[in-house]
């Protein structure tokens, strides 16, 4: 089997299931913090015990008008509700980068989108940064 390269150009991102942009750059950190389990008169630790797992991906995003995350229900924001009610019931998403092939790369089940800024010039596209939160990850899959 050859080895397959991915490419940020071949990569789609779907939200809750339905694609919504192409994405030309994801990064993603997987931070695992570890204790240091220290006894008496041992000048290492006994054992390194896990302690938390952090999920975090950013995204920057070619968007148009029709895909708007808050309309989306994909995003906390001013829907036609009082804006604190629309931020606090804003549900959890689950996120997913899938090469053109449809395999999975990275998943996030459990996700909420944290952070959002844009940039646009005369005659460029809209581009926006979408900074995401996560609980728990999948890797790739066929």
């Amino acid at each position: 089997m050859q080895p397959q390269i991915l490419t940020g150009s071949r990569c789609i991102i779907s939200i809750s299931g339905q694609e919504v942009a192409a994405a030309f750059v994801a990064d993603w950190s997987i931070d695992t913090s570890a204790t240091e389990i220290e006894t008496i008169d041992m000048v290492q630790p006994a054992e390194i015990a896990p302690d938390r797992i952090r999920i975090s991906l950013g995204l920057r995003v070619y968007r148009t008008p029709d895909n708007d995350p808050v309309q989306m229900l994909q995003a906390p924001g001013d829907t036609g509700k009082e804006p604190q009610a629309a931020f606090v019931s804003a549900p959890y998403i689950t996120v997913d980068i899938k090469d053109r092939n449809d395999k999975t790369v990275f998943s996030i089940p459990k996700a909420w989108l944290v952070r959002r800024s844009a940039s646009m010039s005369a005659g460029d596209f809209l581009i926006e940064s979408w900074s995401i939160k996560g609980i728990g990850y999948l890797g790739p899959t066929s």
